[in-house]
């Protein structure tokens, strides 16, 4: 835990499980949406095919819920202040109701929207005064004010882009960070070397980085020929070396750009014998786990360095429970900011107070109709420092496990 404000502690990480299907990616999507919508609802209202592109999905098992506005809202520390925004959509993204709160001793209001009709606190949020009437329906007041420079308004906005949500499944969404940051960031590289012990792989880097280097080679080693050979006496065979690098530095200048990974892996002799490194094409030579796993440092290794919100579903896919647990220690006790993680799991081999507090694990079931219900595990009385969370988990105690029929037959 950490405390950013005296006598508030906060969890650096909570863990959710669920059955296949109970709505542990509905809720991760849901902070993902109401990110989209406060950043983008500005400019997504002046691009052709208004009402926008981030698309809400409505709950369509329920005759009424379908019908009534879906309601968004999180309470977040900006500055030592704490902070409640929240909104309510109808289809089409029309705002039915928005509102802001802060905490200063007591909550007060900073604003109140409900339709059209905007409440501006004018002694707290003087920056909204006179742009009530400039607000679309399908537009935020707290996005629009930002756009218009709005101190409180603004410093809300970059908390938002803070808030980093990644699939698990997939690696193409943050694959680019990852390579940018091995570019430009020597101690994350130092850092992602780390990892590559428990990999195997003695290096990584980027093919333009590759084709840098050799070129970086090739015009040093110009240099020695010119620092050899004299300018009365050209010697043919120093001149057709010089020729030589010549078209070997043109050719590696105008291979393509390729932001493409590359790993290195010791070979050995039949003796055991270290007698080289050589290069695997990262793409398609290294393992699904090795991909995912180095793909996503650089979203973990920023949220750490700067204190973002990362959200990420499956985050055990493909990962042995080792490399899980490592990279939760890197959360937990490398994280001196503000960094917090939100993910789910199928892993049971976390579910243990060895790891986590109680108030860490959180479930999520479906009911028979439909609905889904997030729950901690800190409800429950039984779960208590000495109890086996696994044990409890796997006999039903938590819910939020698949039951069969003991009838199907095949």
């Amino acid at each position: 835990i950490f405390e950013d404000i005296k006598d508030i502690k906060l969890l650096k990480s909570a863990i959710i499980y669920g059955n296949n299907a109970s709505g542990k990616s509905n809720l991760l999507q849901s902070i993902g949406f109401m990110k989209e919508f406060v950043l983008n609802s500005f400019r997504d209202s002046l691009a052709e095919g208004f009402p926008g592109k981030v698309v809400l999905n409505k709950f369509l098992l329920n005759s009424e819920s379908e019908k009534k506005p879906s309601t968004f809202e999180v309470t977040f520390i900006i500055q030592k202040k704490q902070y409640r925004y929240g909104f309510e959509l109808l289809n089409d993204n029309v705002v039915v109701n928005e509102w802001l709160f802060y905490d200063n001793s007591k909550e007060t209001y900073l604003f109140k929207r409900k339709g059209k009709k905007i409440d501006i606190n004018k002694t707290s949020f003087s920056e909204g005064i006179g742009k009530e009437d400039q607000v679309k329906e399908n537009v935020l007041f707290l996005t629009l004010v930002a756009q218009l420079n709005g101190e409180i308004s603004n410093s809300i906005i970059d908390w938002f882009k803070k808030i980093k949500i990644i699939q698990g499944i997939s690696n193409d969404s943050y694959k680019k960070e990852t390579i940018s940051k091995l570019k430009s960031d020597n101690d994350f590289k130092k850092w992602v070397r780390d990892f590559l012990v428990f990999l195997e792989i003695s290096d990584i880097g980027t093919k333009e980085q590759q084709k840098n280097d050799i070129s970086n080679f090739l015009k040093k080693e110009k240099e020695k020929e010119n620092q050899l050979t004299k300018p009365q006496k050209k010697d043919k065979k120093q001149t057709a070396m010089n020729s030589l690098i010549d078209s070997l530095i043109t050719l590696m200048e105008e291979l393509p750009n390729e932001h493409k990974l590359v790993t290195w892996h010791r070979k050995y002799d039949n003796n055991h014998l270290l007698i080289d490194n050589i290069q695997f094409d990262f793409d398609t030579q290294e393992s699904e786990g090795t991909k995912k796993l180095v793909c996503l440092l650089a979203s973990w290794y920023e949220a750490i360095k700067n204190g973002y919100i990362l959200v990420i579903d499956e985050l055990d896919s493909r990962l042995h429970p080792e490399l899980t647990k490592k990279l939760l220690e890197y959360i937990h006790t490398k994280n001196n900011k503000t960094a917090q993680l939100i993910f789910a799991v199928h892993d049971i081999s976390l579910l243990s107070n060895k790891f986590f507090r109680r108030d860490q694990f959180w479930f999520i079931d479906k009911d028979q109709f439909g609905a889904s219900k997030l729950y901690s595990l800190a409800d429950f009385k039984s779960a208590r420092k000495g109890s086996s969370f696994i044990n409890n988990y796997l006999a039903g105690k938590y819910g939020a496990i698949p039951f069969f029929n003991k009838d199907i037959k095949i």
